[in-house]
Protein backbone atom coordinates (compact mmCIF):
# COMPACT_ATOMS: atom_id res chain seq x y z
CA UNK A 1 0.00 0.00 0.00
CA UNK A 2 2.69 2.35 -1.41
CA UNK A 3 2.08 6.31 -1.75
CA UNK A 4 -0.56 7.22 -3.86
CA UNK A 5 -1.97 3.28 -3.71
CA UNK A 6 -5.90 2.96 -2.69
CA UNK A 7 -7.13 6.46 -3.95
CA UNK A 8 -10.67 7.60 -2.67
CA UNK A 9 -12.53 4.92 -4.78
CA UNK A 10 -10.93 1.61 -3.63
CA UNK A 11 -10.49 2.62 0.50
CA UNK A 12 -14.44 3.61 -0.02
CA UNK A 13 -14.80 0.21 -1.25
CA UNK A 14 -13.01 -1.32 0.95
CA UNK A 15 -14.45 0.20 3.61
CA UNK A 16 -17.83 -0.91 2.36
CA UNK A 17 -16.85 -4.59 2.34
CA UNK A 18 -15.71 -4.25 6.07
CA UNK A 19 -18.95 -3.14 7.54
CA UNK A 20 -20.47 -5.77 5.66
CA UNK A 21 -18.44 -8.35 7.54
CA UNK A 22 -19.43 -6.20 10.54
CA UNK A 23 -22.39 -7.09 9.72
CA UNK A 24 -22.36 -10.76 9.56
CA UNK A 25 -20.53 -11.79 6.68
CA UNK A 26 -18.88 -15.06 6.94
CA UNK A 27 -15.62 -15.13 5.86
CA UNK A 28 -13.74 -18.50 5.32
CA UNK A 29 -11.20 -19.02 8.39
CA UNK A 30 -7.94 -20.30 8.56
CA UNK A 31 -7.35 -23.94 10.93
CA UNK A 32 -8.36 -24.27 14.06
CA UNK A 33 -7.12 -24.97 16.71
CA UNK A 34 -4.32 -22.16 15.95
CA UNK A 35 -1.37 -21.26 17.39
CA UNK A 36 -0.18 -18.20 17.24
CA UNK A 37 3.53 -17.70 15.76
CA UNK A 38 6.10 -16.39 18.20
CA UNK A 39 7.80 -13.32 16.68
CA UNK A 40 11.35 -14.52 16.42
CA UNK A 41 13.71 -13.87 13.88
CA UNK A 42 14.14 -17.22 11.83
CA UNK A 43 17.82 -18.16 10.94
CA UNK A 44 18.65 -20.15 7.47
CA UNK A 45 20.02 -23.50 7.76
CA UNK A 46 21.76 -22.92 4.50
CA UNK A 47 24.77 -21.16 2.80
CA UNK A 48 22.58 -20.23 -0.38
CA UNK A 49 25.56 -20.16 -2.19
CA UNK A 50 26.60 -23.94 -1.05
CA UNK A 51 22.86 -25.46 0.00
CA UNK A 52 25.28 -28.31 1.21
CA UNK A 53 26.77 -26.45 3.80
CA UNK A 54 25.38 -25.27 7.02
CA UNK A 55 25.87 -21.52 7.84
CA UNK A 56 28.59 -21.80 10.16
CA UNK A 57 28.18 -20.58 14.58
CA UNK A 58 29.77 -17.03 13.62
CA UNK A 59 27.34 -16.44 11.31
CA UNK A 60 24.80 -16.72 14.26
CA UNK A 61 26.03 -14.57 16.89
CA UNK A 62 24.33 -11.64 17.70
CA UNK A 63 24.96 -8.39 15.69
CA UNK A 64 24.86 -4.83 17.28
CA UNK A 65 21.68 -4.31 15.15
CA UNK A 66 19.88 -6.77 17.44
CA UNK A 67 19.61 -9.67 14.34
CA UNK A 68 20.43 -13.61 15.04
CA UNK A 69 21.43 -14.14 11.48
CA UNK A 70 24.58 -12.17 9.53
CA UNK A 71 23.23 -12.34 5.91
CA UNK A 72 26.68 -11.46 4.90
CA UNK A 73 28.37 -13.91 6.40
CA UNK A 74 28.36 -16.12 3.88
CA UNK A 75 31.96 -17.96 3.62
CA UNK A 76 31.31 -18.93 -0.21
CA UNK A 77 29.78 -15.26 -1.30
CA UNK A 78 30.14 -12.86 1.42
CA UNK A 79 28.53 -9.13 1.23
CA UNK A 80 30.67 -6.48 0.04
CA UNK A 81 30.89 -2.99 1.31
CA UNK A 82 28.12 -1.05 0.26
CA UNK A 83 28.95 2.32 -1.87
CA UNK A 84 25.49 2.53 -3.93
CA UNK A 85 22.36 1.71 -2.07
CA UNK A 86 18.72 2.35 -3.28
CA UNK A 87 15.40 1.42 -2.03
CA UNK A 88 12.04 1.64 -4.44
CA UNK A 89 8.56 1.86 -2.84
CA UNK A 90 5.27 0.88 -4.06
CA UNK A 91 2.72 2.75 -5.89
CA UNK A 92 0.85 0.42 -8.59
CA UNK A 93 0.48 1.76 -11.55
CA UNK A 94 3.00 4.61 -10.44
CA UNK A 95 5.88 2.19 -10.69
CA UNK A 96 5.77 3.27 -14.28
CA UNK A 97 7.33 6.36 -12.68
CA UNK A 98 10.14 5.12 -11.00
CA UNK A 99 11.11 2.75 -13.99
CA UNK A 100 11.40 5.92 -16.48
CA UNK A 101 12.76 7.60 -13.55
CA UNK A 102 15.73 4.62 -13.48
CA UNK A 103 16.11 5.51 -17.60
CA UNK A 104 16.13 8.54 -17.76
CA UNK A 105 18.99 8.83 -14.64
CA UNK A 106 21.15 5.52 -17.04
CA UNK A 107 21.04 8.16 -19.88
CA UNK A 108 22.85 11.00 -18.23
CA UNK A 109 25.45 8.19 -17.60
CA UNK A 110 25.97 9.11 -13.69
CA UNK A 111 23.89 6.03 -12.80
CA UNK A 112 25.98 3.49 -10.45
CA UNK A 113 26.18 0.08 -9.43
CA UNK A 114 24.01 -0.49 -6.82
CA UNK A 115 25.16 -2.48 -4.35
CA UNK A 116 21.83 -3.00 -3.07
CA UNK A 117 18.28 -2.49 -4.14
CA UNK A 118 15.45 -3.24 -2.19
CA UNK A 119 11.64 -3.01 -3.39
CA UNK A 120 8.10 -2.93 -1.77
CA UNK A 121 4.43 -4.25 -3.92
CA UNK A 122 5.51 -2.61 -7.16
CA UNK A 123 9.13 -1.62 -6.40
CA UNK A 124 9.38 -5.31 -5.99
CA UNK A 125 9.07 -5.78 -9.61
CA UNK A 126 11.39 -2.83 -10.98
CA UNK A 127 13.78 -4.13 -8.42
CA UNK A 128 15.28 -7.29 -9.97
CA UNK A 129 15.49 -5.03 -13.16
CA UNK A 130 17.15 -1.91 -11.97
CA UNK A 131 19.58 -5.17 -9.76
CA UNK A 132 21.08 -6.30 -13.23
CA UNK A 133 21.72 -2.87 -14.13
CA UNK A 134 20.86 -0.31 -17.28
CA UNK A 135 20.89 -3.41 -20.33
CA UNK A 136 17.31 -4.40 -18.18
CA UNK A 137 15.73 -0.76 -18.50
CA UNK A 138 13.79 -1.08 -21.44
CA UNK A 139 12.47 -4.70 -20.16
CA UNK A 140 11.88 -2.42 -17.26
CA UNK A 141 9.87 0.33 -19.12
CA UNK A 142 7.96 -2.62 -21.60
CA UNK A 143 6.61 -4.48 -18.04
CA UNK A 144 5.35 -1.26 -17.12
CA UNK A 145 3.78 0.72 -20.38
CA UNK A 146 2.96 -2.49 -22.25
CA UNK A 147 0.20 -3.63 -19.61
CA UNK A 148 -3.44 -3.37 -18.98
CA UNK A 149 -5.39 -4.24 -15.47
CA UNK A 150 -6.70 -7.39 -17.07
CA UNK A 151 -2.91 -8.16 -17.30
CA UNK A 152 -2.64 -7.86 -13.09
CA UNK A 153 -5.44 -8.82 -11.81
CA UNK A 154 -9.35 -10.46 -12.66
CA UNK A 155 -12.37 -8.92 -10.35
CA UNK A 156 -14.53 -11.84 -9.25
CA UNK A 157 -18.15 -11.90 -9.60
CA UNK A 158 -19.67 -9.45 -7.12
CA UNK A 159 -22.14 -11.30 -5.33
CA UNK A 160 -18.93 -14.18 -4.08
CA UNK A 161 -17.07 -11.36 -2.97
CA UNK A 162 -18.02 -11.19 0.43
CA UNK A 163 -16.74 -14.83 1.01
CA UNK A 164 -13.64 -14.85 -0.72
CA UNK A 165 -10.34 -13.53 0.37
CA UNK A 166 -10.32 -10.30 -1.93
CA UNK A 167 -11.66 -8.37 -4.44
CA UNK A 168 -9.39 -9.96 -7.75
CA UNK A 169 -7.68 -12.91 -8.40
CA UNK A 170 -4.01 -12.33 -8.82
CA UNK A 171 -3.94 -15.14 -11.76
CA UNK A 172 -2.69 -12.80 -14.95
CA UNK A 173 0.06 -11.48 -12.60
CA UNK A 174 1.16 -15.30 -11.66
CA UNK A 175 1.39 -15.86 -15.17
CA UNK A 176 3.02 -12.44 -16.16
CA UNK A 177 5.60 -13.34 -13.25
CA UNK A 178 6.39 -16.34 -15.29
CA UNK A 179 7.10 -14.86 -18.25
CA UNK A 180 9.65 -12.63 -16.62
CA UNK A 181 11.14 -14.84 -13.60
CA UNK A 182 12.82 -16.65 -16.30
CA UNK A 183 15.69 -19.66 -15.28
CA UNK A 184 18.14 -16.91 -17.15
CA UNK A 185 17.37 -14.22 -15.05
CA UNK A 186 17.71 -15.92 -12.18
CA UNK A 187 21.55 -16.93 -13.43
CA UNK A 188 22.15 -13.30 -13.61
CA UNK A 189 20.65 -12.67 -10.20
CA UNK A 190 22.89 -15.34 -8.62
CA UNK A 191 25.90 -14.16 -10.10
CA UNK A 192 25.59 -11.37 -8.97
CA UNK A 193 24.54 -11.90 -5.06
CA UNK A 194 28.21 -14.52 -5.37
CA UNK A 195 29.87 -11.34 -6.46
CA UNK A 196 28.44 -9.34 -2.99
CA UNK A 197 25.70 -7.68 -4.11
CA UNK A 198 22.12 -7.43 -2.61
CA UNK A 199 18.62 -7.80 -3.72
CA UNK A 200 15.77 -7.55 -1.32
CA UNK A 201 12.19 -7.54 -1.18
CA UNK A 202 9.78 -7.19 1.31
CA UNK A 203 6.19 -8.81 2.09
CA UNK A 204 3.97 -8.73 5.26
CA UNK A 205 3.06 -11.64 7.50
CA UNK A 206 -0.43 -11.41 8.07
CA UNK A 207 0.11 -14.09 10.92
CA UNK A 208 2.82 -12.06 12.52
CA UNK A 209 1.74 -8.41 11.19
CA UNK A 210 5.29 -7.86 10.85
CA UNK A 211 7.48 -6.81 7.99
CA UNK A 212 9.21 -10.15 6.31
CA UNK A 213 12.74 -9.21 3.91
CA UNK A 214 13.67 -11.72 1.47
CA UNK A 215 16.92 -12.44 0.07
CA UNK A 216 16.29 -12.34 -2.52
CA UNK A 217 19.18 -13.34 -4.58
CA UNK A 218 20.08 -16.05 -2.26
CA UNK A 219 16.93 -17.13 -3.78
CA UNK A 220 18.22 -17.16 -7.19
CA UNK A 221 20.95 -19.76 -5.98
CA UNK A 222 18.56 -22.57 -5.63
CA UNK A 223 17.87 -24.43 -8.52
CA UNK A 224 14.77 -24.18 -10.39
CA UNK A 225 12.24 -25.02 -10.52
CA UNK A 226 11.79 -24.33 -6.79
CA UNK A 227 14.29 -21.24 -6.84
CA UNK A 228 12.26 -20.05 -9.89
CA UNK A 229 8.99 -20.40 -7.93
CA UNK A 230 9.88 -19.10 -4.80
CA UNK A 231 11.22 -15.75 -6.33
CA UNK A 232 8.09 -15.52 -7.89
CA UNK A 233 5.96 -16.22 -5.38
CA UNK A 234 7.61 -13.95 -2.91
CA UNK A 235 7.35 -10.83 -5.82
CA UNK A 236 3.33 -11.83 -5.88
CA UNK A 237 2.89 -11.60 -2.20
CA UNK A 238 4.37 -7.88 -2.34
CA UNK A 239 2.34 -6.94 -4.68
CA UNK A 240 -0.61 -8.72 -3.16
CA UNK A 241 -3.05 -5.12 -1.70
CA UNK A 242 -5.14 -6.64 1.11
CA UNK A 243 -8.52 -6.78 -0.05
CA UNK A 244 -7.83 -5.84 -4.03
CA UNK A 245 -5.50 -9.29 -4.43
CA UNK A 246 -5.56 -12.65 -2.54
CA UNK A 247 -2.47 -13.05 0.23
CA UNK A 248 0.42 -15.63 -0.79
CA UNK A 249 0.57 -19.41 0.68
CA UNK A 250 4.16 -19.93 2.13
CA UNK A 251 4.75 -23.38 3.44
CA UNK A 252 8.25 -23.49 5.73
CA UNK A 253 10.26 -26.02 8.00
CA UNK A 254 10.67 -24.56 11.43
CA UNK A 255 12.78 -26.26 13.77
CA UNK A 256 11.90 -29.30 11.87
CA UNK A 257 8.25 -28.32 12.38
CA UNK A 258 5.92 -27.80 8.83
CA UNK A 259 4.49 -24.22 9.40
CA UNK A 260 1.84 -21.97 6.95
CA UNK A 261 2.28 -18.30 6.86
CA UNK A 262 -0.06 -15.94 4.79
CA UNK A 263 2.07 -13.07 3.21
CA UNK A 264 0.82 -10.00 1.37
CA UNK A 265 1.27 -6.65 -0.03
CA UNK A 266 4.54 -5.23 2.00
CA UNK A 267 3.13 -2.22 2.06
CA UNK A 268 1.45 -3.21 5.20
CA UNK A 269 4.12 -2.94 7.46
CA UNK A 270 6.56 0.00 5.30
CA UNK A 271 6.74 1.45 2.24
CA UNK A 272 10.07 2.07 1.71
CA UNK A 273 13.00 -0.02 3.63
CA UNK A 274 16.61 -1.39 4.00
CA UNK A 275 17.92 -3.85 6.57
CA UNK A 276 19.96 -2.35 8.93
CA UNK A 277 23.41 -4.43 8.24
CA UNK A 278 23.08 -2.17 5.29
CA UNK A 279 23.65 0.82 7.07
CA UNK A 280 25.93 -0.97 9.76
CA UNK A 281 28.55 -1.98 7.16
CA UNK A 282 28.71 1.21 5.40
CA UNK A 283 32.21 2.89 5.10
CA UNK A 284 32.13 6.27 7.23
CA UNK A 285 35.62 7.54 5.77
CA UNK A 286 34.65 6.99 2.22
CA UNK A 287 30.80 8.14 2.42
CA UNK A 288 28.30 6.23 0.47
CA UNK A 289 25.30 7.04 -1.14
CA UNK A 290 21.38 6.15 -0.14
CA UNK A 291 18.93 6.24 -3.04
CA UNK A 292 15.25 6.78 -2.03
CA UNK A 293 12.63 6.46 -5.25
CA UNK A 294 9.21 6.91 -4.46
CA UNK A 295 6.69 5.86 -7.08
CA UNK A 296 4.19 8.72 -6.06
CA UNK A 297 3.93 12.03 -4.68
CA UNK A 298 4.79 12.95 -1.36
CA UNK A 299 1.63 14.25 -0.28
CA UNK A 300 -1.91 13.84 -1.52
CA UNK A 301 -4.11 15.83 -3.73
CA UNK A 302 -6.00 18.48 -1.63
CA UNK A 303 -9.60 17.92 -2.62
CA UNK A 304 -13.03 18.87 -1.18
CA UNK A 305 -14.62 15.94 1.00
CA UNK A 306 -18.04 15.35 1.47
CA UNK A 307 -19.11 14.90 5.57
CA UNK A 308 -19.81 11.27 4.42
CA UNK A 309 -18.81 8.25 6.58
CA UNK A 310 -17.17 6.30 3.20
CA UNK A 311 -15.35 10.00 2.11
CA UNK A 312 -14.55 11.02 5.46
CA UNK A 313 -12.73 7.27 5.32
CA UNK A 314 -11.58 7.59 2.32
CA UNK A 315 -10.05 11.04 2.78
CA UNK A 316 -8.62 9.53 6.54
CA UNK A 317 -6.62 6.53 5.04
CA UNK A 318 -5.32 8.49 2.04
CA UNK A 319 -4.16 10.57 4.66
CA UNK A 320 -2.19 7.94 6.33
CA UNK A 321 -0.44 6.31 3.95
CA UNK A 322 1.24 9.16 2.31
CA UNK A 323 2.34 9.82 5.80
CA UNK A 324 3.45 6.27 6.28
CA UNK A 325 5.69 6.77 3.24
CA UNK A 326 7.37 9.85 4.30
CA UNK A 327 7.77 8.87 8.05
CA UNK A 328 10.00 5.53 6.09
CA UNK A 329 11.29 8.37 4.02
CA UNK A 330 12.70 10.20 6.98
CA UNK A 331 14.02 7.12 9.03
CA UNK A 332 15.89 5.72 5.74
CA UNK A 333 17.39 9.24 6.00
CA UNK A 334 18.42 9.34 9.96
CA UNK A 335 20.09 5.68 9.16
CA UNK A 336 22.10 6.71 6.36
CA UNK A 337 23.08 10.06 8.33
CA UNK A 338 23.98 7.78 11.01
CA UNK A 339 26.06 6.07 8.77
CA UNK A 340 27.52 8.92 7.13
CA UNK A 341 25.44 8.11 3.82
CA UNK A 342 24.58 11.00 1.63
CA UNK A 343 20.64 10.55 1.39
CA UNK A 344 18.99 11.19 -2.06
CA UNK A 345 15.01 11.16 -1.94
CA UNK A 346 13.11 11.63 -5.66
CA UNK A 347 9.16 11.59 -5.97
CA UNK A 348 6.72 12.57 -8.66
CA UNK A 349 6.38 16.61 -8.72
CA UNK A 350 3.33 17.86 -7.20
CA UNK A 351 1.82 19.15 -9.97
CA UNK A 352 1.78 16.14 -12.44
CA UNK A 353 -1.81 14.64 -12.53
CA UNK A 354 -2.18 12.09 -10.66
CA UNK A 355 -4.60 8.79 -11.79
CA UNK A 356 -7.98 8.07 -10.75
CA UNK A 357 -6.68 5.27 -8.63
CA UNK A 358 -3.32 3.14 -8.25
CA UNK A 359 -5.14 0.10 -9.58
CA UNK A 360 -5.49 2.10 -12.79
CA UNK A 361 -3.44 -0.14 -15.20
CA UNK A 362 -4.17 2.22 -18.40
CA UNK A 363 -1.24 1.88 -20.52
CA UNK A 364 -1.89 5.55 -21.91
CA UNK A 365 -1.49 6.82 -18.50
CA UNK A 366 1.50 4.76 -17.74
CA UNK A 367 3.43 5.74 -20.61
CA UNK A 368 2.73 9.15 -19.25
CA UNK A 369 4.39 8.78 -15.96
CA UNK A 370 7.29 7.19 -17.54
CA UNK A 371 7.95 9.84 -19.64
CA UNK A 372 7.64 11.86 -16.73
CA UNK A 373 9.89 9.41 -14.48
CA UNK A 374 12.78 10.01 -17.87
CA UNK A 375 12.12 13.75 -17.81
CA UNK A 376 13.07 13.54 -13.75
CA UNK A 377 15.88 11.27 -14.31
CA UNK A 378 17.43 12.86 -17.19
CA UNK A 379 17.95 16.22 -15.89
CA UNK A 380 20.86 15.86 -13.51
CA UNK A 381 18.78 14.35 -11.37
CA UNK A 382 17.47 16.85 -9.41
CA UNK A 383 17.61 14.93 -5.85
CA UNK A 384 16.38 16.33 -2.84
CA UNK A 385 18.85 15.82 0.02
CA UNK A 386 16.69 16.33 3.14
CA UNK A 387 14.24 14.21 5.02
CA UNK A 388 10.43 14.87 4.06
CA UNK A 389 9.49 17.31 6.52
CA UNK A 390 12.25 19.58 6.30
CA UNK A 391 11.58 21.15 3.29
CA UNK A 392 10.09 24.53 2.96
CA UNK A 393 6.36 24.20 2.50
CA UNK A 394 6.48 20.73 4.45
CA UNK A 395 6.96 21.53 8.14
CA UNK A 396 4.63 22.01 10.77
CA UNK A 397 1.91 24.90 10.22
CA UNK A 398 0.76 26.08 13.45
CA UNK A 399 -2.39 28.20 13.80
CA UNK A 400 -3.42 30.48 16.53
CA UNK A 401 -6.82 31.57 15.45
CA UNK A 402 -9.48 31.57 12.45
CA UNK A 403 -7.92 34.12 10.91
CA UNK A 404 -5.38 34.03 8.11
CA UNK A 405 -3.32 35.12 5.13
CA UNK A 406 -0.74 32.65 2.57
CA UNK A 407 2.74 33.06 4.09
CA UNK A 408 5.45 33.57 1.07
CA UNK A 409 7.72 30.40 1.87
CA UNK A 410 11.33 30.96 1.44
CA UNK A 411 13.06 30.36 -1.84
Amino acid sequence: MPPGCLRTRFIALSAAFTLLIFLGCQVPKRPIPFTPPTPVPLAPMEDPCDPSAVVPDAAMARLPHGGPYDPAASKSCPMRRPKNIVAFSGGGAYGAYSAGFVTGWTQTGTRPEFDVVTGISTGSLLAPFAFLGPEFDSRAGRLYTGVSATDIFRIRTWLLIPFRDSVATSAPLKKLLETQITPSLMEMIAAEHRKGRRLYVGTTNLDTRRLVVWDMGAIACRPCPEGCQLFRDVLLASCSVPGMLPPVKFELEVDGCRVTELHADGGATAQLFMPSHVFAMADKNEPANMYTIVAGKLYADAAPVRAKILPVLGASANSMIYAYCRADASNLYGQARAAGMKYHLTSLPTAFPTLENSVDFNPERMQKLFDEGVTQGATGPAWRTGAPGLSPGDGDFIRNGTKLKKAEMPK
